[in-house]
């Protein structure tokens, strides 16, 4: 049992300490605005409350941007989509998984105590969510998870103590006064991302006072251990665990949008220095982006870009966190989880599978990062990376060993992320292509359709049959009543894919006849019929309607929840900025960065503003 929870339990009038010491304002379950155990059923009164479930859950027909009317948050007034002056809700989320390994790597100079395994889970089919990486409820667990964690991380960081806080060196029992108060100032304000507040110092001062305090009444821990109790329990707090940095003082409402009966608000300079360094960085923001919060900086949208583009010349923190983005994107993750038939595929091991993942992350970072930087060239680009397996795979003669190395493809056979093995293998099935799903991938990641629940009972394909082709099989499956709305729409964007087997594999033939993988394809106002999956990619890299997409996939990802009405204003500035730039999508984090529904957002229902 961790010794914060022992003691904690075992030590009269001082049982709330832990949770407390990283909450603010009473414990109302159930009520609007109230602090609930559970993590995200209710929120912490004051200014900008936290509210559960961030207003409750986004209108998934709204994440089309398709000219849905939403409700702003409770205030009573509808808001016109595209509406310039609006900007969605601010979900109260968890960390993710690898916001918190990368946070206590900072934080505490500590990337191998704990493992992601050993993190509360995350969903896995982003597909199904059409979203990211999100973290629910905490349940009983989970909780355990985070106790043990901490514990790990508290233990670790007290064999250091004196690299993380230097003044333990010579800190003594009668002597510690000031160098408690340089913790509470550094290392404390930094796990909380924000200054703390009064209650808060007094509160983790009590659990000093325990753990410094001889048995019975205390732990009798020497200075620096019981800085290590203080981290315990920090790391178990809700300022800690989730993502509501917020200021102190009254909300800033926006004067020019309430002027059109739009209530919103900009938000503080410690919340605007997190959202931008966990989007950007996916980690804790750094000196930098702290002093400017303290001077009250990132509150000046001027400022806030200059950062983007300092942030951006990271070049090793960048190159992470685009391929984060597009492992995420395309689920990726889930890849050496695919079924694979072994008498088919007897070449689909969890190493090419791992060798995969990597020439996408090695492949859109060199592109982003040193490259172009080009939405076209995440398209179509054929320069990729490849190791001995996965050369083979390609029909690259000359590459050997197991480290991947700069390869030219085929461009007759591949051209971009969407052809490359991972994405093939990802959509393929157990025995080979599987055109629907391929084609779902298309419409939803790159075009950001919404599919409607399908029917109750949805009839399969015919069996795999000698002379008759996956297409002709699915072709002939569309014609099915019970199949036909969606598989109709579905199937042609995945024929397009034809020319891939069920791990990726360029064929020409398909049960022994030829592949067609010619489609129709309507985009922008426009039809045209394209050969092939290469065709078809480099018309949607010059699509308006795709850019449009991407963009959003990219506020997904920032904001952590689908859009709505209230952010497509956002979207579409955006979108024409990304234009602008030529695709560029460096130029698209500066500006999603900037916009309005990054840097404010709408009350959630229930939240009373201070």
């Amino acid at each position: 049992m961790s010794r914060v929870v022992a003691s904690l339990r075992s030590i009269s009038g001082v049982a709330a300490l832990l949770l407390a010491a990283g909450c603010t304002g009473q414990v109302e379950p159930g009520k609007p605005g109230a602090t609930v155990g559970s993590g995200g059923t209710g929120g912490t009164k004051g200014t900008g409350a936290m509210v559960g479930n961030a207003g409750g859950s986004t209108n998934p027909a709204g994440g089309t941007g398709a000219g849905v009317v939403t409700g702003n948050g409770g205030t009573g007034v509808t808001v016109v989509p595209g509406d310039p002056n609006a900007a969605g809700i601010r979900p109260l989320r968890l960390l993710t998984r690898r916001e918190y390994l990368n946070t206590v790597r900072d934080l505490l100079a500590d990337s191998t105590s704990v493992t992601a395994d050993g993190l509360p889970d995350e969903p896995t089919d982003f597909a199904a969510s059409y979203t990211f990486h999100t973290v629910a409820d905490v349940a009983t667990l989970d909780a355990t998870n985070y106790q043990q964690s901490a514990e790990a991380l508290a233990a670790a960081a007290v064999t250091h103590m004196n690299t993380l806080l230097p003044c333990a060196a010579t800190a003594t029992t009668t002597n510690d006064t000031a160098c408690l108060n340089t913790f509470m100032t550094t290392l404390a304000q930094k796990a909380y991302r924000r200054p703390l507040s009064a209650g808060e110092k007094t509160k983790l001062m009590s659990l000093y006072n325990i753990a410094k305090a001889a048995p019975p009444t205390g732990l009798g821990l020497n200075f620096s251990a019981s800085i290590g109790f203080l981290i315990e329990g920090i790391l178990q707090s809700g300022a800690f665990l989730y993502h509501w940095e917020v200021d102190s003082g009254k909300a800033d409402i926006d004067p020019a949008a309430l002027a059109q009966g739009i209530t919103v608000v900009r938000l503080g300079n410690y919340e605007m220095a997190n959202r931008l360094s966990y989007f950007v960085w996916g980690t804790m923001p750094d000196q930098m982006l702290f002093d400017l919060a303290a001077q009250g900086q990132l509150t000046n949208a001027t400022v806030v870009e200059a950062q983007v583009r300092r942030m951006l010349k990271d070049s090793t923190q960048m190159g992470a966190m685009y391929s984060n983005f597009f492992v995420d994107w395309l689920d990726l993750d889930t890849l050496p989880d695919a079924a694979k038939d072994p008498m088919i595929y007897s070449q689909f091991t969890p190493a090419l599978a791992t060798a995969m993942i990597s020439e996408v992350q090695s492949f859109v970072s060199s592109t982003l990062t040193t490259g172009t930087g080009r939405f076209a060239d995440i398209m179509t680009g054929t320069n990729s990376f490849a190791n001995k397996d996965l050369a083979t795979l390609y029909g690259l003669p000359g590459i050997t060993g197991t480290a991947l190395k700069p390869v030219s493809l085929n461009p007759a056979q591949r051209s971009g992320l969407f052809t490359s093995a991972a994405f093939m293998s990802l959509t393929g099935n157990a025995v080979g292509s599987d055109p629907p799903r391929r084609g779902k991938a298309v419409l939803t990641k790159l075009l950001c359709g919404f599919l409607p629940a399908p029917p109750a009972v949805v009839p399969d394909p015919k069996p795999i049959t000698p002379g008759v082709t996956t297409r002709q099989r699915f072709e002939e499956h569309s014609l099915n009543p019970c199949t036909g709305s969606c598989h109709q729409t579905l199937d042609p964007l995945g024929f397009a894919f034809e020319n891939y087997d069920g791990i990726g594999q360029y064929r020409s033939t398909d049960n022994a006849l030829p592949v067609n993988a010619s489609v129709t394809l309507t985009l922008d106002g426009q039809s045209q019929t394209v050969a092939d999956a290469r065709g078809m990619l480099a018309v949607i890299a010059t699509s308006d309607e795709a850019q449009t997409c991407f963009t959003k996939q990219w506020f997904r990802y920032a904001l952590g929840r689908l859009d709505s009405g209230e952010d497509l204003g956002s979207i579409n500035s955006v979108a024409q900025t990304f234009k602008t730039a030529t695709g560029d999508i460096r130029e698209l984090v500066v500006g999603l960065s900037t916009s309005r529904t990054f840097r404010y957002r709408t009350p959630s229902d229930g939240e009373v503003l201070q």
